[in-house]
């Protein structure tokens, strides 16, 4: 156990490499209190790049790559918390005037490596591409070698000083050739990363789990192509894309030849991507340039499935500079697309939900273009859902074209009449989405659309409930799913063997407010309240119970009356009636 007992300033690199033959090395605050160790090197190192590196010896940082300086250095536990402490204490950062090409780095064959609870950022100027985690396949003379079981975990991850600054990397070092070991048991899991160019770079690595963080791409250059989440070169396997919120995603600049762009998420090769429960949104251009700028949320050129996540694209400030502007680009690929929601807010630029038709599944997906922008598209070349659907009869066919409230522009969590809009339900997928982008479980048969779950569309409850004598229907109006007060097309209940009974099970959550009706159409048709000498009332609203009672109706329509007679008088011939009916 490594206590950090004050601030530090390092004028050197660090190197730990050590066999830890079985045992584990944890750095964390000696108590309840800020850390910070400050790396001031101005230079690079000869061998590893990086300020503090794990997995190679310490004085062999300032001499060439060796094999016998690539030390497996296993069961390193960096924790910003202070025992018994819930509070990131614990910082790691270098000068702006540094080499500053990477913070902290895991390099060679390390094991079960967690770094979580820190705030890691560099702030280096330099533009030789600075990062702020990196963890290195390393392909020497005799070994070929990779982490395994990394672990980043709640920390804050900031490299936005510099304009190609990136959060993390998975990269590789080769005597000759390339490796073929690759980083396996990746796991990167509710951080805060924040970077001009690149937020998760990775290289050589077999599947992962990139989960509920949230990220701020904001990149100052049209001169670049910025990465959100991008599976690179040599990678392979599964990997498990979920729960993640894009809030910002902008691009500025002013170039008159810069012709790139942004990508949310990048994911292409021999892999299988599973993309699902994000939100994206927070796409912008600013600046004054000119050249073709493209900028898309995902960019899809692997196999896989992109399910239950929530797209919004706003307006942009500079919606005259060309290039497309999506929400999913398919690069000939043809994953699954269901259970989606797309909104999109420009205005002006020429704009697409999707750029093409996918040949895999695609359903039960929300569609809508709500500024009545006539260059934006849903689907490729479709300018409204039902032109896609007549076009391509398989696709979307249980898809809808509705609008969509948010609680912000950022916070893509539904809300208001999007809440128990069944318009919104969509048949549950089953893993891997068995949870929403907060945790909350998927019911079944029916989830919403979308990243966000509030609640179960699937609850129903049972009404009883006895009504006057010579009723001879019954319906149900209130917060029912589905049917939000509605009296022109109610819910009607079903006579009981009992005598003025009626009972019915209706899609409706626990906390359901209610009225009984005995026609449609009208509210006089309500239940009503009497009491001696005083005119008949209309009722408040009911709360759930298994059992009601209406005492009267407030109007009926009609009143159907019984007479018998005893066998002495004998039945009549005719039988009239004087009352105050119809006056």
């Amino acid at each position: 156990m490594l206590y950090i007992t004050d601030n530090i300033t390092e004028p050197a690199n660090i190197g730990l490499g050590v066999n830890t033959n079985g045992h584990s090395i944890t750095i964390r605050p000696d108590q309840d209190a800020d850390r910070t160790i400050t790396f001031t090197k101005l230079s690079d190192n000869t061998s590893p790049t990086g300020h503090f590196v794990i997995g190679y010896l310490g004085t062999g940082l300032t001499s060439d790559w060796s094999d016998a300086n690539t030390i497996a250095t296993s069961n390193v536990t960096i924790d910003g918390f202070a025992e018994g402490g819930s509070t990131k204490r614990l910082k790691f950062t270098n000068a702006n005037t540094t080499h500053g090409s990477r913070v902290i780095v895991v390099v060679g064959a390390c094991e079960n490596t967690t770094i979580k609870n820190c705030i890691v950022e560099n702030t280096t100027t330099n533009t030789n591409s600075p990062v702020a985690i990196v963890a290195v396949i390393r392909k020497g003379t005799a070994i070929d070698v990779a982490p395994k079981n990394l672990v980043l975990y709640n920390n804050t991850i900031i490299c936005n000083i510099s304009t190609v600054g990136m959060g993390i990397r998975i990269t590789h070092s080769a005597s000759s050739g390339t490796p073929s070991s690759k980083l396996t048991g990746f796991v990167c899991k509710n951080n805060e990363i924040n970077a001009q160019r690149r937020i998760l770079e990775m290289n050589y690595t077999n599947g992962g789990e990139i989960s509920y963080n949230s990220i701020n791409l904001a990149q100052p250059t049209t001169a670049l192509l910025g990465y959100g989440i991008w599976t690179s070169t040599g990678c392979s396997g599964t990997f498990n894309i979920n729960g993640n919120k894009f809030i910002t995603l902008s691009i500025g600049g002013n170039e008159t030849s810069g012709t790139l762009g942004q990508r949310a998420m990048s994911l292409g090769g021999s892999v299988t991507c599973n993309v699902f429960n994000n939100t994206f949104a927070g796409m912008e251009r600013t600046g004054t340039a000119t050249g073709s700028v493209n900028q898309t949320y995902v960019f899809f050129g692997c196999s896989g499935n992109i399910y239950n996540n929530t797209f919004y694209m706003p307006a942009l400030t500079a919606p005259t500079v060309p290039g497309y502007y999506r929400a999913i680009t398919l690069s000939y690929a043809n994953p699954n697309i269901k259970n989606n929601i797309f909104i999109s807010d420009e205005d002006a630029l020429t704009n697409e939900l999707i750029g093409s038709v996918t040949t895999g599944e695609s359903d039960y997906n929300n569609f809508y273009l709500r500024a009545g922008n006539t260059k934006a598209r849903i689907v490729s070349t479709y300018t409204t859902l039902a032109d896609y659907q007549a076009a391509n009869p398989t696709k979307d066919v249980h898809s809808k074209s509705k609008a969509v409230n948010f609680v912000s522009a950022t916070d893509l969590s539904l809300t208001g009449t999007s809440i128990d809009d069944m318009d919104l339900a969509a048949p549950a997928i089953g893993s891997p989405v068995t949870t929403d982008i907060f945790g909350n479980a998927r019911h079944t048969p029916n989830v919403y659309m979308g990243a966000h779950e509030p609640n179960n569309l699937n609850d129903t409850q049972t009404f009883i409930v006895t009504v006057p004598n010579g009723t001879q229907h019954v319906y149900i109006a209130g917060t029912f799913l589905g049917k939000s007060w509605d009296i022109t097309t109610p819910f009607e209940l079903t006579a009981t063997a009992n005598h003025n009974e009626f009972s019915g099970t209706f899609p409706a959550h626990s906390n359901v407010e209610y009225k009984y009706l005995c026609e449609t159409g009208d509210w006089d048709y309500q239940e009503a309240v009497y009491e001696e000498g005083i005119p008949v009332q209309r009722t408040t609203n009911r709360t759930y119970a298994a059992n009601d009672i209406v005492p009267i109706w407030y109007r009926v329509k009609s009143v159907t009356l019984n007479v018998s007679f005893e066998p002495t008088v004998g039945v009549p011939n005719q039988l009239f009636i004087l009352s105050s009916i119809n006056n």
